[in-house]
């Protein structure tokens, strides 16, 4: 799955995930998020005991597409992959996307902000 901006060549990217069906038990996809030069990548725990994933985040907003107040917030289980979503009602979106290597101590943090229009 493929999520482009406007402008910047902002992009994030969901992919493998044939690591949702791993008979090991770990279940993961990678996410990666791109602006410019700027590029960062993790995997991400895709395990969701209260099943408000992902999908159900984008199924909701694109169920509200005339717009909503304030931000909608979507987190992994574990916090390495955050977004965060606002709709100015005239069409377009902001989306900010966080991506943290240990999201419980030390690593690298990385985020874009970018724009989408219909």
């Amino acid at each position: 799955m493929l999520i482009r901006g406007d402008a910047n060549g902002a992009s994030i990217e969901l992919s493998e995930q044939n690591g949702l069906s791993k008979t090991d038990g770990s279940e993961y996809y990678r996410v990666t998020l791109r602006e410019n030069q700027f590029e960062v990548s993790s995997l991400v725990y895709a395990f969701d005991p209260k099943d408000d994933g992902l999908a159900k985040f984008f199924t909701g907003l694109a169920n509200d597409w005339k717009g909503w107040d304030g931000s909608r917030e979507w987190s992994s289980l574990e916090g390495e992959f955050q977004l965060e979503c606002e709709h100015d009602r005239v069409g377009h979106v902001v989306i900010t996307a966080t991506l943290h290597s240990n999201p419980y101590g030390y690593g690298w943090t990385g985020q874009i902000r970018f724009e989408i229009t219909p």
